[in-house]
């Protein structure tokens, strides 16, 4: 009879705090979703996009792509190595029809069909000088039939020693045979979003015969591992080692690169647990708020006699049933969120953008208990807590237990504060901080973390931004157009391309090359030699370099930007003078060979370069001996272009100088601005086909988009947990706090207080409240932003060479969330006043 009534009673309390267990089960599906699908979604993206990325590199997820003979045999020999196809590499060969820099390999069956290539018409190569032509560049080569001939230029670089050598011939392939990229593997690659797709040459398959020096031979060596894709990075890393001394020998496929880590390593960010440990404190508190009325339910239970086991049985029946209601639809409402989510959706920093026709949820046990945990947790210390309050304490006094107070007898003298209100409000903070630090824990953990994410992201776009105006700045120009490679010299714009378009204002012109620095020991001083540790013999060394010409206009424009004088003008286009810009940061080989020759080397000095140059119809290289003339104003970069961050060394000439050195007449990149879209459809409708065109304006603008859509793609999602997570926590204080002070306005008006000095000290202590916790949040905001500068700015300022990084906090989200906390600091007065200003509140005599 006993358990009905106090079933009876129970089930009537909680129908008449319906609101409040509504609330926690919002609390609770929020949390489930905060907890799972931010790391779901971007673990169920990595292994959706593994699944797609094994059907189209089934067998071969790394190559080495520059391997010696000996490098090859180790790694077929390996013991991580299952299988590896390796086939050669002849350099460069370009085109006299369409002037297209082509690679060239070596053709075999297995290579073809492990890149994914399938014969389209014709036959397979099967005797000296016969290829296979990619069809998608069959109308460039003038729509050749099979049978006919493709005639170039094969330039082939290698090293002989220390020194670079290269092998150039004139030749000509039969075509045989037209071939495609597998039309599977084409529409997986399109499902897979990759922002940043490498360019790469076209190929020439050829069946080769052909003596080539001994030296100038490497292989292209297509691996696949035992362990498969996993520890893919690590396993490439480690058979680099293993085979040249050197972890960048082997490499992922691009497509691969993406998956750095295999799908074992993808963990937790930083915000997944902040989320987790908000969302414990957030149960936490809202079970607090539940507890100060339910004692008196058990108060009541106790005076009608429950025994502790049976209380404890309903607490446990009743926060089961609300934990497993509130997991269950939590658990419910984020996979369909996730699954929608992986549908290409970038929604965490974690997640990889991927498109798929068929897609599944990924999750294991360990995140389903992670939610568990985060649930039930709180809700189990809860209960354990209430019956040893039940059992320690009599029935009457748990009638009463919500409205007993904390307080402590605080001198006013103390409080160094004039005015009587505004020390009964600091009191009254004072005597319910109990009740004030979960709130203000969660505010300052939700706005610092709000203003972390919009910060970073703010910084980054923002100097980003200004990197790209600086950039197009000094650059200048609207359009820029330039030749898809530069291997080969003879291989640029020549003045039939520039019918029409050089008539465009600022047009300019500027050639680039590659070539190389030799350090010639008998050209320094061997004393200054031996004080560095370099051997005075005269062995040479010879080190990337970028050698640039510029016309006449872009010589101007870099005096009017301080960058050269009119002496350097005058001095680029006499003989045997150039102007140079260096920068120290190279990585050669282990070694710091090129880091004490930059260190000797002085303004004035006689140094050589080896310049490529045409000679006969074929590419060498000339040994030049070059006066080096004293940069003014250092840049990491004087010409936008492909080099690579090893050619450290820029040399510049006069444009007709290089020219005439070089035997060539065309250019590397030509610049000018247009004023029409018209204008701009032409230059692209005449030179994109065969050149590489940027509107750089439209490039600028799209940059800009793109940042700012990445920008709000990717903090959206965590924002919006940060947002609700605020909100609800304001506003479960307003009914926490609103509850604790029934007691103490009760004093202040049986002391005779008036409503007007009630409210007044209600707005007060509201504000101490809200005051607190935003100085505390902003603060620890700004700070991780700051934190997050000094980083980047030490980085920038060390690989990009950019002078200054600006720090950007976000002002305007600041603002925003103040005022936002102020408005619902408004509202809590408001809701505050409704309650224990408007009506009649009296103390309960009985309890006092």
């Amino acid at each position: 009879m006993l358990k009905n009534v106090y079933v009876k009673i129970s089930l009537n309390f909680i129908r008449k705090h319906m609101l409040i267990y509504l609330l926690v089960l919002i609390a609770i599906l929020v949390s489930v979703y905060a907890v799972f699908v931010p790391f779901v979604t971007g673990k169920s993206q990595s292994i959706n996009y593994k699944r797609v990325v094994e059907k189209v590199y089934p067998d071969y997820p790394a190559t080495s792509y520059l391997a010696s003979d000996r490098e090859a045999k180790l790694i077929e020999e390996n013991k991580a190595v299952s299988k590896s196809i390796k086939y050669e590499n002849y350099g460069f060969f370009t085109s006299q029809k369409s002037r297209l820099e082509y690679e060239l390999k070596g053709y075999t069956r297995e290579a073809l069909d492990a890149n994914q290539y399938v014969l389209a018409s014709g036959r397979l190569p099967r005797e000296n000088g016969e290829m296979l032509l990619d069809r998608s560049y069959l109308s460039q080569e003038g729509s050749p039939s099979l049978g006919d001939f493709i005639s170039g230029l094969n330039n082939l670089e290698y090293e002989l020693g220390n020194k670079h050598e290269i092998y150039s011939a004139t030749k000509k392939y039969k075509i045989v045979g037209l071939i495609e990229k597998n039309k599977d593997y084409t529409r997986a690659i399109s499902k897979i979003k990759t922002k940043n797709r490498v360019r790469v040459n076209p190929i020439l398959w050829i069946y080769n015969t052909d003596k080539y020096p001994d030296q100038s031979l490497s292989y292209t060596v297509l691996i696949k591992f035992k362990d498969g894709m996993n520890n893919l990075y690590g396993n490439c890393v480690k058979l680099g080692i293993d085979v040249a001394d050197d972890p960048q020998k082997v490499i992922q496929n691009f497509e691969l690169s993406r998956l750095n880590e295999s799908i074992s390593y993808v963990t937790r960010s930083n915000d997944d647990k902040i989320l987790i440990f908000v969302a414990v404190l957030f149960i936490a508190s809202l079970f607090k708020l539940l507890n100060d009325i339910r004692l008196r339910n058990m108060g009541l239970l106790k005076i009608l006699g429950a025994k502790g086991k049976d209380v404890f049985k309903m607490l446990i029946g009743e926060n089961s049933l609300l934990g497993l209601l509130g997991l269950v639809l939590g658990l419910c409402i984020s996979y369909v969120q996730t699954y929608r989510y992986i549908g290409g959706s970038n929604v965490t920093d974690s997640a990889i953008d991927v498109m798929l026709d068929n897609y599944r949820v990924y999750f294991n046990a360990g995140d389903i208990l992670l939610v568990i945990i985060v649930i039930f947790a709180p809700i189990l210390v809860n209960i354990i807590y209430l019956i040893i309050k039940y059992n320690k304490t009599e029935g009457l006094d748990l009638l009463n237990e919500d409205r007993k107070t904390r307080a402590k007898n605080i001198n006013l003298e103390k409080i160094r504060i004039r005015n009587i209100v505004s020390k009964i409000a600091i009191i009254g903070f004072l005597n319910n901080l109990y009740n004030y630090l979960l709130p203000i824990l969660i505010i300052v953990i939700m706005v610092s973390s709000i203003i972390n994410v919009l910060g970073v992201e703010k910084t980054m776009a923002e100097n980003d931004s200004a990197y790209d105006v600086s950039e197009a700045s000094y650059l200048g120009r609207n359009f820029l157009v330039k030749k898809n490679s530069s291997f080969s010299i003879d291989n640029g714009i020549d003045s039939k391309d520039l019918v029409d378009i050089n008539k465009y204002k600022n047009f300019t012109q500027n050639m680039e090359l590659y070539g190389y620095l030799v350090e010639d020991t008998s050209q320094v001083n061997n004393s200054v030699l031996e004080s560095k540790g370099i051997s005075s013999g005269t062995g040479k060394y010879e080190f990337d370099c970028t050698i640039t010409g510029i016309d006449s206009l872009r010589q101007e424009e870099l005096k009017d930007k301080g960058i050269l004088s009119s002496e350097d003008i005058k001095n680029i286009g006499q003989e045997n003078q150039v102007y140079a810009v260096t920068n120290n940061f190279y990585y050669d080989g282990q070694t710091d060979k090129y880091q004490k020759f930059l260190k000797n080397l002085k303004d004035g000095q006689i140094v050589y370069i080896k310049l490529p140059c045409i000679k006969d119809g074929l590419q060498t290289y000339k040994l030049l001996p070059v006066k080096l003339i004293p940069n003014k104003k250092p840049k990491a970069t004087i010409e936008e272009r492909t080099a690579s961050n090893s050619s450290t060394v820029e040399i510049m000439f006069d444009l007709n100088r290089l020219k005439s050195l070089t035997n060539t007449s065309t250019v590397s990149a030509i610049r000018f601005d247009v004023t029409s879209s018209d204008e701009a459809n032409l230059v692209k409708s005449r030179l994109s086909s065969r050149f590489e065109v940027k509107d750089r304006d439209r490039e600028r603008l799209n940059k800009k988009e793109l940042r700012d859509k990445t920008y709000f793609d990717k903090i959206k999602f965590r924002l919006s947990f940060y947002s609700i997570l605020l909100l609800f926590s304001l506003v479960f204080t307003i009914r926490i706090i609103t509850d604790k002070k029934t007691r103490d306005v009760g004093v202040l008006r049986m002391l005779g207080a008036d409503k007007r000095l009630i409210k007044k000290t209600l707005f007060i202590e509201n504000m101490i409240f809200v005051v607190t916790s935003l100085v505390i949040g902003v603060s620890i905001g700004i700070y991780r932003v700051y934190k997050y500068y000094k980083i980047t700015r030490d980085q920038d300022l060390y690989y990009k060479g950019i002078a200054h990084v600006e720090f950007h906090p976000p002002y305007a989200t600041i603002i925003v969330l103040i005022v936002l906390v102020f408005i619902i600091s408004i509202l809590m007065q408001m809701y505050s006043n409704k309650r224990l200003v408007s009506k009649n509140i009296k103390l309960d005599t009985r309890s006092e």
